[in-house]
């Protein structure tokens, strides 16, 4: 254990409080863009989706990762290799949520 983290806590449920707060941020700024002109419909939606996914990725990684640290029954190198680990898959997740969301948007109305 490199950290007393506390308990152990839920990837999981964290990744849906994630991706919820997430959702509600981005709609409304979203939502402000579509009113003032800024954006379409369609780009408010996708924007509001990729960050919804997004915010999901980056609270279980995060949540993974404070677990690993905190994990007594590991050596701290051990805890540190799988926290990095959990951080680069959250890192790889967000990438290719944005290259896959991103293909072909354009993000500012013309």
């Amino acid at each position: 254990m490199i950290v007393n983290t506390g308990a152990k806590r839920s990837v999981v449920g964290h990744a849906f409080s994630g991706a919820f707060i997430g959702f509600i941020l981005s709609s409304a700024y979203g939502y402000s863009k579509y009113k003032n002109g800024e954006i379409d419909k369609n780009i408010a939606i996708k924007n509001t989706i990729k960050a919804t996914i997004e915010g999901g990725i980056v609270t279980a990684s995060a949540i993974a990762a404070t677990n690993a640290i905190g994990n007594i029954n590991k050596t701290p190198l051990q805890s540190t290799i799988e926290a990095v680990s959990y951080v680069g898959v959250g890192i790889a997740g967000v990438y290719g949520v944005d290259k896959i969301l991103n293909k072909d948007i354009k993000l500012i109305k013309e």
